[in-house]
């Protein structure tokens, strides 16, 4: 595989290599992350079931939710065990994606690529690694489900 990866390379363009950087990053990051959780485990079992990592349930929206912060000054989006907040023009921009994209999947690679340009930190720590990973999906649904686009 590595030797297909390095002939395909000359192949992309300088957004897909930066893209595929990125991806190798958040890759690299969860690995090193569930090393770490492994060894902890190890060294100490029986605090291993107040650590362990919330299980993210597979192909469930429902394991996203978007919460508008008192006063509207923020905005809540739970993804499985993760809660981040964003900015009134960050959730504009993913419920442009959401609405402008002409299919789900084209919406869902999208909000997986802004999300890996600008808000990293939530791929991270709701260990999302592709844009297929259902969390990413269901924001999809989830954005769609709370926000609708003036037509204006």
């Amino acid at each position: 595989m590595e030797k297909e990866l390095r002939a395909s390379i000359s192949q992309i363009d300088e957004k897909g290599l930066l893209f595929l950087l990125r991806q190798a990053q958040v890759l690299i990051h969860n690995a090193r992350v569930e090393g770490m959780q492994a060894s902890s485990a190890e060294q100490h079992p029986e605090e291993q079931q107040l650590t362990a990592p919330i299980p993210i349930p597979q192909g469930r929206p429902d394991a996203v939710s978007i919460e508008r912060g008192e006063g509207g000054k923020g905005i809540f989006l739970s993804l499985g065990g993760v809660r981040k907040i964003m900015s009134a023009e960050e959730m504009k921009r993913l419920v442009r994606i959401c609405y402008a994209a002409p299919t789900r999947s084209e919406a869902v690679r999208q909000l997986f690529t802004v999300l890996v340009r600008e808000r990293k930190d939530i791929l991270t720590d709701a260990k999302i690694g592709s844009p297929d990973n259902p969390l990413i999906i269901g924001l999809f649904h989830a954005v769609r489900d709370t926000y609708r686009l003036d037509d204006r």
